[in-house]
């Protein structure tokens, strides 16, 4: 099983760790061992997230007088870890990341098994 994942992530090297979500006394299901597997075949999904996330942050971005590096996705977001969803079904990958403009429910980027990208508050994926 794998505890961290070292990614480039938009031009920078992270080291990310590794949450899998399982439940109390339960260990880490296959569906979670292939969810990263894959994930991490297709890691262009990651560059493809950012016009998403740029998105999705753009209001907040373009609002902030103080942020003179709005061009810049790390002034404003910075990836923390990859937490892997339990889930049997629809296996899913959250990057999840600090957030300046939301500190206290942060961000989350959502790559499905088939790679599509959904970006939202963390508790999209909790």
């Amino acid at each position: 099983m794998i505890d961290e994942l070292e990614l480039t992530i938009w031009g920078r090297k992270f080291l990310l760790p590794i949450v899998y979500e399982c439940y109390v006394g339960e260990s880490v299901t296959e569906n979670q061992i292939s969810a990263l597997e894959l994930f991490v075949r297709h890691l262009d999904w990651i560059e493809k997230s950012k016009v998403d996330i740029v998105n999705y942050c753009k209001d907040k971005v373009l609002e902030d007088e103080e942020n003179d590096k709005k061009d810049n996705i790390f002034s404003y977001i910075k990836p923390e870890q990859l937490f892997i969803k339990h889930d049997l079904e629809n296996p899913r990958i959250a990057m999840m990341c600090k957030y300046r403009y939301d500190p206290e429910h942060g961000l989350a980027v959502v790559f499905s098994s088939e790679g599509e990208v959904i970006v939202g508050t963390q508790d999209i994926i909790l």
